[in-house]
C-alpha cells in the first residue's frame, strides 16, 4: 500500500527534482523509487502485529544496539537469517546506484547511505509498529548502501571508458 502511494508522486516529482538539483532525469526516477521501495519495506507496521502507538520507551535499546560492537559484528558474521541479511544489503544497492549515477557525488551518496539506514531503525524503535531497532540491520543496509555507490562509480568508469554519454 505504501509504495502504491509513493510511486506516482515518484513519477511526479522525478522530473522537477532532477531540474532543481541539475541531476540526470532518469536516475532521479530510480533514486525516488528506490528510496520508495526502503520505505515500503522498513517503515509500515509489521504485518499481524497491534500497533501499540509512538514512544520513546525503545530509544534507549535501540541506541544501545546501534553502537554495541557484538551486535554489529553479528551483522557480519552471522549465519542465521541469511534471507534478511541478504534483504537487507539489496535493499539500498539500487538505492545508493542510482543516487551516485544522477549526482555524480559518491562520498555524498556514501555518506547519506550510511546514515539513513540509522534514521529508519531510530524511527522504527519510536513508531511503535512492531519493528524491530537492531543494529545489524543497520551494518547490512550500509553494506548495501556502500556496493551501491561502488557499483554505480565502476558502471560510470565504463561508460567513461567506452565513451557513451550518460542518461538524461
Amino acid at each position: 500500500m505504501t509504495f502504491a502511494l509513493l510511486a506516482p508522486l515518484a513519477l511526479v516529482a522525478h522530473r522537477g527534482l532532477a531540474g532543481r538539483l541539475g541531476w540526470a532525469r532518469w536516475p532521479t526516477l530510480g533514486v525516488l523509487l528506490s528510496l520508495a521501495v526502503v520505505l515500503t519495506l522498513t517503515l509500515p507496521p509489521e504485518p499481524g502485529v497491534p500497533i501499540g502507538g509512538p514512544g520513546l520507551s525503545g530509544l534507549g535499546a535501540c541506541t544501545g544496539s546501534l553502537f554495541d560492537p557484538g551486535v554489529l559484528g553479528r551483522g557480519l558474521i552471522a549465519t542465521t537469517e541469511r534471507g534478511e541479511r541478504v534483504g537487507n544489503v539489496l535493499m539500498f544497492v539500487p538505492l545508493t546506484f542510482f543516487a551516485v549515477y544522477a549526482s555524480r557525488r559518491p562520498a555524498l551518496v556514501a555518506t547519506v547511505g550510511v546514515v539513513l539506514p540509522v534514521a529508519i531503525e531510530l524511527t522504527q524503535s519510536i513508531e511503535g509498529v512492531g519493528r524491530e531497532c537492531v543494529g545489524y540491520d543497520w551494518v547490512n543496509n550500509a553494506i548495501g548502501a556502500v556496493a551501491g555507490v561502488l557499483l554505480a562509480m565502476a558502471v560510470i568508469r565504463l561508460r567513461d571508458v567506452v565513451g557513451e554519454s550518460p542518461p538524461r
